[in-house]
């Protein structure tokens, strides 16, 4: 069984390595934040986004039984404080490692602050520590390796040599 901690610092780095390719600025946040990963910026410094970014080995999930046992939906845990303290220039970035093998490349969900607000709306965040977001495949598939709401925030694409 794979520790937890190196899972997540693996989804950060790779966060990591994804921005600066797009010739941002980032910065991983010391352990310990509640709410913030990375912490990215275009490259004069003047356009700054917030970064939660939430791991898994294997986020995809089946229902089902027998023959009729389909992939159906993915699975991150969600702390509450992110979701609570997200403004406008903060991302989510669930990160699919898709298995520990190498040879995998991760998918990342890149999602918008305010659409995981939108969906917790009206719920009562203080009945629980923990959220877990189980979305359908079909739900997470807009977002699936779409970086657009970070280069909205940060500018456009700037092209990488």
């Amino acid at each position: 069984m794979a520790n937890s901690k190196l899972i997540g610092g693996a989804g950060e780095h790779y966060i990591a390595y994804v921005l600066s390719s797009f010739d941002y600025i980032c910065a991983l946040v010391r352990e310990g934040s509640p709410t913030i990963d990375i912490l990215a910026s275009d490259i004069s410094g003047k356009k700054t986004l917030s970064i939660q970014v939430k791991t898994s080995k294997s986020a995809k999930r089946k229902r089902g039984r027998g023959e009729k046992r389909e992939w159906h939906h993915l699975e991150f845990t969600l702390g509450k404080n992110a979701v609570e303290h997200s403004g406008d220039n903060f991302i989510f970035c669930f990160v699919d490692l898709r298995g520990l093998n190498p040879s995998n490349t991760p998918d990342v969900y890149v999602i918008p602050s305010k659409v995981i607000r939108d969906h917790y709306d009206g719920k009562d965040l203080n009945k629980v520590k923990w959220l877990r977001l189980h979305w359908s495949i079909e739900k997470m598939e807009p977002f699936k390796n779409n970086w657009d709401p970070v280069h909205d925030l940060l500018g456009t694409l700037s092209t990488v040599t």
